[in-house]
């Protein structure tokens, strides 16, 4: 009998409480209120995201490199294993498909080091200054360069420890 009440009294709040709010629409992680008219008076903020993985010079896939769009510029995440420990510079360069050349191409932005840990592995989460992402992803594509350490050696004739290639 004491269930049947106590069923009976949170159902009829549960009803209640619905019956006193606007127009509701319920979905997986909360709830949308719905305005009266069904007027849209802001449009969502639309991120573009760009990926490209970071590879070492002999093709192994190492991470990858992140680019998204934000209100307040450009977010560049980058998540790597299998560095050498330590602060690598990093470039981002105007020429994409990562050549050895690409070195030595126009920069795009200024990037802090990539710091690694002693366990090689490798995290930077920066915002950048606003830049178009299109362009980062036109026909000459756009290259992140991550540079060796200064006693670190490389492959020969490597020019940096990995890169990531973004292309259109």
């Amino acid at each position: 009998m004491k269930r049947t009440m106590l069923f009976s009294a949170t159902a009829a709040a549960a009803l209640g409480l619905t019956a006193c709010g606007g127009e509701s629409t319920a979905g997986v992680g909360g709830s949308i209120e719905g305005l009266g008219n069904g007027e849209v008076t802001e449009s969502p903020a639309v991120l573009v995201d760009l990926t490209g993985e970071l590879v070492d010079p002999e093709g192994s896939v190492l991470g990858t490199a992140t680019f998204t769009s934000t209100d307040t510029g450009t977010e560049i995440e980058v998540e790597a294993s299998g560095l050498t420990p330590g602060d690598h510079d990093m470039l981002l360069v105007s020429e994409g498909g990562c050549t050895e050349g690409a070195v030595d191409s126009a920069p795009v932005a200024d990037l802090p080091a990539l710091p690694v840990t002693e366990q090689e592995i490798g995290q930077l989460d920066t915002l950048a200054g606003e830049f178009d992402l299109d362009l980062l992803a036109d026909e000459d594509g756009t290259s992140l360069i991550v540079l060796p350490l200064d006693d670190e050696v490389l492959a020969e004739g490597a020019a940096w420890s990995a890169c990531a290639s973004i292309e259109g």
